[in-house]
């Protein structure tokens, strides 16, 4: 399934994208065990529990990395790094994309694709991030899932008064350690859409992961040129 270029952007601005989970999502990033705690249906109420200033926290970083026209774009991408591997599990998130085919890989293949991964997930969206005009995000609400899982209801707004994006985050805690498994913009999981696209590479070439690592060097090499 094809992205609308409201839901790239949507996306682009969280960063999260591309790079976060399925709705079903058989992996971890931490946060804190603790007993389930009441809904929240405001946003006072939200960002008052721990998964939703989590949540809160992690879109006023990827926005204000965006908006900052001070940085470079290296400067801009190493803020996204760091976002990303404060915030996102990328070896679960990159080995559910590719499916069974992580299991089959020698570990060097396994070390370049998860180096591939991580660098698309950051440059991909470069070209996108120029598109920024001024959009807000704000956590709306909180509803614990069960022991461990939150899902905390997000929403992007645009400076032209359009319809709100709606973004919903699977928030897992563990470990004294909080994260996101899943992230679905208008309904739509990206990393399920990312595993599709992978998944049909991968078949194209015989299953074998060689012919995607060459596609990813490929998009790598001109994000870079570019």
């Amino acid at each position: 399934m094809a992205l609308s270029a409201r839901q790239t952007l949507s996306a682009s601005l969280l960063s999260v994208m591309l790079t976060t989970m399925p709705v079903v999502m058989p992996a971890f990033v931490f946060a804190a065990d603790a007993p389930s705690a009441p809904a929240a249906k405001t946003h006072d109420e939200a960002v008052k529990q721990p998964a939703g200033k989590f949540v809160q926290d992690l879109g006023d970083s990827a926005i204000h990395a965006i908006a900052d026209k001070t940085l470079t774009v290296e400067q801009r991408n190493d803020k996204f790094r760091n976002i990303l591997r404060n915030s996102f599990d990328l070896q679960t998130i990159g080995r559910y994309v590719i499916g069974r085919s992580w299991n089959s890989a020698t570990p060097e293949q396994q070390k370049e694709y998860m180096s591939l991964f991580q660098e698309l997930v950051i440059k991909s969206y470069g070209d996108k991030l120029s598109l920024y005009t001024g959009e807000g995000f704000t956590v709306i609400a909180v509803r614990p899932e069960d022991e461990r899982d939150t899902i905390v209801n997000s929403q992007i707004t645009h400076p032209d008064g359009s319809e709100p994006t709606a973004i919903d985050w699977r928030i897992r805690t563990r470990d004294g350690k909080m994260g996101v498994i899943d992230v679905v913009v208008e309904g739509v999981s990206l990393s399920v859409t990312q595993r599709q696209e992978y998944t049909a590479v991968i078949q194209r070439n015989g299953g074998q992961l060689d012919g995607l690592l060459e596609q990813m060097r490929q998009q790598l090499n001109g994000a870079q040129k570019g």
